[in-house]
């Protein structure tokens, strides 16, 4: 092609190229249907939250935001949220965000019904907020005014806030009631985990509100989100979450009216300096400490908790591993123990993962594993240090300790147990469940000892003992084991993790498993 054509073929192409783009600037673009701009703002709802680049748990977080800090909202894609932020523009997911429209209430002093029983009346328009008094289904408000999707509501003499979730205003349709799921009606939830959290709405940033145990029954009086709103014999209500219970037709079992308190009439402390605490949680504060011998009334059961009477006539809590049962027939009870005394006396070198400049895997929400085994670790050791045995952390804070300084604790210790603990991840958000390893024939008994424990009490799929060639176990002279306690590549099974109830449960059951061992 000569020189003149080819600059003829190019002027060509520049032409079209500018037809083209003028076609492109005045054809009018539409947003996909899941895709709208919207206006408005949104207020933080929790404490922290994850900013990400995109609308959905699996993209990688931008930035973190923090609770009342106000947003302008882009756009909105599903469940989420587009706002924008100092680091730019980022997705947030909607149920964890108070949508400020800016609109008014369309009628002042409208009037609305309670749409569900056990509705706290609250000082201020969150759930950090103290309660005022509780409503029931059928009440009568008035609404006064509304702060995002808080109605500020009179009843009666008492004033306070309510979600507008809960309050049918007069004129709205039942039909838009998302709280009532149809399929719920004359439906009981049969409890599957171990001890699962009550909690005051429909979502793991609600309020503990209390604990149900693995067997209980209790109807169903909404479905909401995958949530569970069950009732109690007293009449009040709170929310659990449905992966953890089974839901039939018709009622199997007596609901249980409280706390289970079994046929024990009377409880014997162990150990002298045995903690008894305001709640059943090893992070409670300690109202008394009980000397061996020392005994007790029983007044009701948590998990693995026993409620007890105090000389005052005051309730408190005792840990259940660390004392012996006296039933109503008099027969005595007790944790196994060797005749050398179990855990007691036993040196045990807990094992927190990572620390420090090593942060371990990250979970798809943020999470930082070297702060959940950090807190597992401890609440571990508080367990043991109450049951008698001498216990050494490898690391007692966020900091760097390196692999082989970990087993030289266990070898400088002549440690009886050298438990490490860990949390896993892989590139599949679907698997999930613990996993125990061992790499020495001496480190097997304690793996399947440890491991059936866990098996038996976490609400997680049971993945097997198995052979691991990690430095803390193989390098490790003393019977050792490395524990994965889930996956923090799972959505759910990180929410699970990160919470305090299930951190002790996990600690609750090595502690048991340790014990077994010490027993055999």
């Amino acid at each position: 092609m000569s020189k003149e054509n080819q600059q003829k073929a190019v002027k060509k192409i520049k032409r079209i190229t500018a037809i083209i783009l003028v076609l492109l600037l005045t054809i009018p673009i539409q947003l996909p249907a899941e895709v709208q701009a919207v206006g408005g703002e949104v207020s933080i709802g929790t404490a922290t939250l994850n900013v990400r680049t995109g609308p959905g748990l699996s993209y990688p977080v931008l930035t973190q935001v923090h609770r009342d800090q106000e947003f302008s909202i882009v756009e909105t894609k599903g469940d989420w949220y587009k706002i924008t932020t100092g680091s730019g523009d980022g997705w947030v997911a909607n149920w964890l965000v108070i949508r400020e429209t800016g609109e008014s209430l369309d009628e002042p002093g409208q009037q609305g019904t309670v749409n569900t029983n056990g509705l706290r009346l609250r000082k201020g328009p969150s759930t950090s907020d103290s309660v005022v008094t509780v409503l029931n289904k059928g009440d009568e408000v008035t609404v006064s005014k509304a702060d995002g999707r808080w109605l500020s509501v009179q009843s009666g003499n008492a004033e306070g806030w309510v979600h507008e979730d809960y309050v049918t205003l007069t004129g709205e349709s039942d039909e838009t009631e998302e709280s009532v799921s149809p399929s719920s009606a004359n439906s009981f939830a049969t409890i599957s985990a171990n001890s699962l959290n009550v909690r005051s709405e429909p979502s793991l940033n609600g309020e503990i509100e209390g604990k149900v145990n693995e067997g209980e029954q209790y109807a169903i009086l909404n479905e909401k989100n995958n949530w569970y709103e069950i009732q109690f014999a007293d009449g009040s209500s709170g929310w659990i979450a449905s992966w953890f219970a089974e839901a039939t037709g018709e009622s199997v079992k007596k609901e249980s009216t409280s706390p289970a308190q079994g046929n024990f009439e009377k409880l014997t402390i162990l150990h002298d300096g045995t903690n008894i605490r305001s709640s059943a949680d090893v992070q409670s504060r300690v109202v008394k400490r009980a000397d061996s011998g020392e005994t007790f009334t029983v007044t009701g059961k948590s998990g693995d908790w026993y409620e007890i009477r105090l000389d005052d006539g005051s309730a408190a809590f005792v840990a259940g591993w660390i004392v012996s049962l006296r039933t109503a027939s008099g027969e005595e009870t007790s944790p196994p123990r060797k005749s050398s005394g179990g855990i007691s006396g036993k040196l045990i070198v807990i094992d927190p993962g990572h620390g420090g400049r090593d942060s371990g895997t990250i979970g798809t929400r943020g999470t930082l594993e070297k702060l959940i085994t950090m807190k597992t670790g401890k609440l571990l050791a508080d367990k043991l240090d109450q049951a008698g045995a001498e216990v050494v952390i490898t690391r007692k804070s966020d900091e760097y300790v390196s692999l082989p300084s970990r087993v030289s604790l266990s070898h400088y210790y002549n440690a009886d147990a050298f438990i490490s603990i860990h949390f896993d991840s892989i590139n599949d958000g679907s698997i999930a469940g613990h996993t125990t390893y061992y790499n020495k024939g001496y480190q097997e008994e304690l793996a399947y000892d440890v491991h059936e424990s866990l098996a038996s009490r976490l609400p997680s799929r049971d993945r097997g003992v198995r052979i691991g060639d990690y430095h803390v176990i193989r390098e490790n002279k003393q019977a050792a084991v490395l524990l994965e306690l889930g996956f923090l590549s799972n959505p759910a099974e990180e929410a699970n993790m990160t919470s305090g109830s299930f951190q002790d449960l996990a600690a609750t059951a090595i502690y048991h498993g340790l014990n077994d061992y010490f027993s055999d």
